[in-house]
């Protein structure tokens, strides 16, 4: 666990010792997890307006839904084996799994949208080039 500073190691205290080990290959998730690692899980019936779902390190999500309409989806960049997954709800992060394991599970009462998909949103997830997203 080397590299990391004194306020991601304050964070990983708060984890089971096998998954703060997991830091070493999968630092950004681990370290997210940790954030919201001591937070209840979402509410009963809580509506998120924003879903965004992350493949690996990704800097930006593969999946973005406001609203329950899906504003972006990147197939082009989706990697062939992913050891990871998470799901940012509303700015906190909700769900994270890593090699088919769940390390934060936080869904709680969510209500997940019937996701409404605008036949240009399928199009240009499709055709766009990934190098003209950035």
């Amino acid at each position: 666990m080397t590299n990391l500073s004194d306020y991601e190691m304050q964070l990983l205290i708060k984890l089971p010792f096998d998954i703060a080990l997991m830091v070493n290959n999968y630092r950004t998730d681990i370290i997210n997890a940790a954030e919201f690692w001591d937070e209840p899980p979402l509410a009963e019936n809580y509506v998120p307006e924003f879903i965004e779902v992350y493949y690996g390190d990704a800097e930006s999500p593969h999946i973005f839904i406001v609203n329950g309409e899906l504003k972006d989806y990147s197939a082009t960049n989706l990697p062939d084996s992913t050891k990871s997954i998470s799901v940012l709800i509303d700015d906190q992060w909700a769900y994270i799994e890593i090699e088919g394991k769940v390390i934060l599970n936080r869904l709680g009462g969510v209500v997940l949208p019937d996701v409404l998909v605008s036949p240009s949103t399928l199009i240009n997830s499709v055709l766009v080039s990934p190098l003209s997203r950035n």
